[in-house]
C-alpha cells in the first residue's frame, strides 16, 4: 500500500536555547568575525555541516587550553550547555572574547548550583556524568557535586547531609522521578528542584500524541544528542514503528510496507528546514501526496 500522508510535526524544531546560540553564531560570522564553537554548536551534524561552510569553526577543550595568548580565534562561542567558569577565566587570561550563547535555562541551574553548594549543601545533578551541561553544572561547585545517572549511584551520596537535587535540563520526566526517589530513600533531608526544561517536558506529552497517529515514524535527530534519545524512546513507546535516523539517506523503503500515514519529528536540537528537506525527499521517492502538518 502506498504511502498517502507525509505529515511533518508542527510542534517539532529546536528549542529557543538552540535557536539563540545558532543566532548568535549567524550573527558573528555575517559580520565577518571569525568565530569558534567551544565544541559542536549543536548535536546535528547536518546543522553543524551548514555552520561550518558558513566559517564557523569547532575546537575542542584540549585545543582551548593550550592556546597561547593573543593567538586564539577571536571571538569562542559557548553552546547552549554552558561551560565552567574557569573556562570564562581561561579566555579571560587569553585575551579571548567570549560569547556567550548558554541557554537561560542552564544558566538557571547553574546559579542554583552554585547557590546550594557555597551553602554546604551535597549537590547532586540528575542526568548523564560526561554530558557538557553537566560538567558545566559541576564547575560551578568547583566539581564537587554529585552526579546520579542510575540507582547504584546513589550509594556514593552522604546520608547525613543537606543535599540539593536539580536535573540536567533535557532528562527524561521518568529518569527525574525514579532517581528522585531513589535519592530521597538514601538521604534524610533533601532540598529539590525539578530544572527539567519546560519546553522538553511539554514535548512528550505532544510527541506521544503526535506518534501515535502515524502508521510509521520518522524521529530525526543527532546520535551523539541526550535530548533525540530522550525523544525517540517516548515515539518508540507509542509507535513500534518509530525510526531514528539522522539524514534522509539512511530511510529504508521496507520501513512503509502497509503504512499510509508516515511521520516526521525531531529533537530540540533539530532544524525545521531539516524535517521538511526529509519530508520532500520521502514523498519524492514514493510519489506521495505531501500534506501539512495536522
Amino acid at each position: 500500500m502506498p504511502i498517502r500522508r507525509i505529515i511533518i510535526d508542527e510542534n517539532a524544531g529546536p528549542c529557543g536555547g538552540v535557536k539563540r546560540v545558532i543566532k548568535l553564531a549567524e550573527k558573528n560570522l555575517a559580520a565577518g568575525i571569525q568565530t569558534a564553537s567551544l565544541g559542536a554548536v549543536i548535536h546535528n551534524n547536518v546543522e553543524i555541516d551548514r555552520l561550518t561552510a558558513l566559517g564557523l569553526d569547532t575546537v575542542d577543550q584540549a585545543e582551548f587550553q593550550r592556546v597561547e595568548e593573543g593567538g586564539g580565534k577571536r571571538k569562542i562561542l559557548i553552546r547552549a550547555h554552558g561551560e565552567a567558569p574557569s573556562v570564562f577565566d581561561r579566555a579571560q587570561e587569553l585575551g579571548i572574547d567570549v560569547v556567550d550563547g548558554t541557554c537561560p535555562v542552564v544558566t538557571r541551574s547553574q546559579k542554583y548550583a552554585r547557590i546550594y553548594h557555597e551553602q554546604g549543601y551535597q549537590v547532586v545533578v540528575i542526568g548523564k556524568p560526561r554530558h557538557a551541561e553537566v560538567i558545566g553544572v559541576l564547575g560551578h561547585c568547583d566539581g564537587q557535586a554529585k552526579v546520579v545517572h542510575e540507582e547504584a549511584d546513589v550509594a556514593q551520596l552522604d546520608p547525613d547531609r543537606p543535599t540539593y537535587v536539580l536535573a540536567q535540563t533535557t532528562i527524561s520526566d521518568e529518569m527525574w522521578t525514579s532517581m528522585l526517589a531513589a535519592i530521597q530513600k538514601r538521604v534524610h533531608n533533601v532540598v529539590w528542584r525539578n530544572t527539567i526544561c519546560a519546553f522538553v517536558s511539554d514535548r512528550e506529552m505532544e510527541l506521544r500524541s503526535f506518534a501515535a497517529e502515524c502508521d510509521v515514524m520518522l524521529f530525526v535527530g543527532g546520535y551523539n544528542s541526550s535530548n533525540t534519545k530522550v525523544m525517540y524512546d517516548v515515539c518508540r513507546a507509542v509507535n513500534p514503528r518509530a525510526h531514528w535516523i539522522e539524514t534522509a539517506d539512511e530511510i529504508d523503503p521496507s520501513w512503509f510496507d502497509d503504512a499510509e500515514t508516515v511521520g516526521i519529528s525531531g529533537s530540540a536540537s533539530t532544524p525545521q528546514w531539516l524535517l521538511e528537506r526529509i519530508g520532500e525527499e520521502l514523498a519524492r521517492r514514493s510519489d506521495s501526496e505531501s500534506m501539512p502538518p495536522v
